[in-house]
């Protein structure tokens, strides 16, 4: 683990949200190591729960909606930056709230900058407008790494004590892949990572092996959008050897077969998820071409390997999104149930357009999201259902509009 030492520079990267969920955000850990591996450089992380900004320069990692505002209250006379998935979708906006903005991977540019930092702060600014990744509100670029295995966050602290809070407990973050296979209309992932990249095999045992002895914990959260990494069987098989507990926050039912839903029960995994979106119909039209009978097949696999859990993410309000629609889903959904012999959890958000995506300027309408909420209570008693907000999804698409 890293210690403080008497450095001439100092950074504070910020997680303007909770410690429980920010200590799993590996954006502040890239940067918490690249930082920290440098000569003459200390970075420690601050969370709105826990630590303070005190540093000449803090960054600021922006997941949601909501940590915008934390991120506000928390800035000091610093020099500020920002960057993670808010940023990325919103960068002209929110670069007027802060000195510079880094777009696209954080790896390509952090030593850049941290190289003219050196230099002095006179001028600093103007001399990182010139790197690629690094936006101050004139030219728009973005850094990318050539080859994810040339660097990775080993060091991942936890704090001595966690509650129930942390859901993953002591772990390990473990990236194996960047950007998405697929290209759904209502993502704007494509927007910042426009195609898929995978760290070698060979690599990922390295990691593996390199951060259970640093970090010593027992249990692996594999970082991923799709779990689509062409040696994922042969990743997990490793971590089976090594008797580790895994975790996979969301996988793409289409993808699995039984031999993988195998290995991830082995594994210690206990419930699934995955994220449908809508009935089949309204699914392939929004760009997820994945048919209910791949959902059914999967679902039998899970029965077979004994899993009891499974979470379905749904999504209402739709572009085009008809009664017939909603009828689909609902009888999709009790399909599901028919077939599954454990337990299913489904959570429905209202579809909130982003920018970047195909369907950025799509206009919610709240006479008709009311009227699909209602729908949903009425048609789902038989499930227990995580139900979605009209303020919080009003309050996303109207974020610094």
């Amino acid at each position: 683990m890293f210690s403080y030492k008497k450095s001439k520079f100092r950074m504070d990267i910020v997680y303007p949200n909770k410690m429980y969920g920010g200590v799993y955000s590996l954006g502040p850990l890239i940067i918490y190591n690249l930082v920290n591996n440098r000569k003459d450089w200390f970075c420690e992380r601050v969370f709105l729960d826990s630590g303070k900004v005190t540093a000449p320069i803090a960054g600021f990692s922006l997941q949601y909606e909501g940590d915008f505002e934390n991120a506000l209250k928390m800035k000091t006379q610093s020099i500020n930056f920002a960057g993670g998935p808010l940023v990325e979708m919103y960068y002209d906006k929110i670069i007027k709230y802060f000195d510079f903005l880094v777009l696209g991977d954080v790896e390509a540019v952090m030593p850049l900058v941290l190289e003219e930092y050196e230099k002095g702060i006179s001028g600093f600014i103007t001399r990182i407008e010139k790197i690629k990744g690094v936006y101050t509100g004139k030219t728009v670029t973005r850094a990318r790494v050539e080859n994810l295995d040339d660097f990775y966050p080993i060091v991942q602290p936890f704090p001595e004590q966690i509650n129930t809070e942390y859901v993953f407990g002591k772990c390990f973050m473990l990236e194996i892949e960047r950007g998405c296979p697929f290209d759904c209309k209502f993502c704007s992932l494509k927007r910042f990572y426009p195609e898929v990249r995978y760290r070698s095999l060979k690599v990922i045992k390295i990691i593996i092996d390199e951060g259970l002895k640093e970090n010593k914990v027992y249990r692996v959260v594999i970082y991923s959008p799709s779990f689509a990494h062409p040696d994922r069987k042969k990743i997990l098989k490793y971590l089976l050897e090594k008797k580790i507990r895994v975790s996979v926050p969301s996988i793409r039912a289409e993808l699995m077969d039984k031999e993988t839903l195998i290995l991830l029960k082995k594994c210690g995994l206990e419930s699934l998820t995955i994220a449908p979106e809508c009935g089949q119909k309204l699914r392939l039209k929004i760009g997820k071409k994945v048919y209910d009978e791949s959902y059914l097949r999967f679902v039998k696999w899970c029965n077979e390997v004994g899993f009891q859990k499974l979470k379905m993410y749904f999504m209402i309000g739709l572009p085009g999104m008809t009664k017939p629609d909603m009828e689909e889903m609902v009888k999709f959904l009790l399909a599901m149930k028919k077939e599954f012999k454990g337990r299913i959890y489904v959570s429905i958000n209202y579809f909130v357009p982003k920018p970047g995506s195909e369907f950025e300027n799509y206009e919610l309408e709240k006479k008709k999201m009311k009227a699909m909420e209602k729908f949903i209570e009425k048609s789902l008693i038989a499930f227990k259902v995580k139900k979605p907000s009209i303020p919080v999804a009003f309050r996303e698409w109207k974020f610094l509009k």
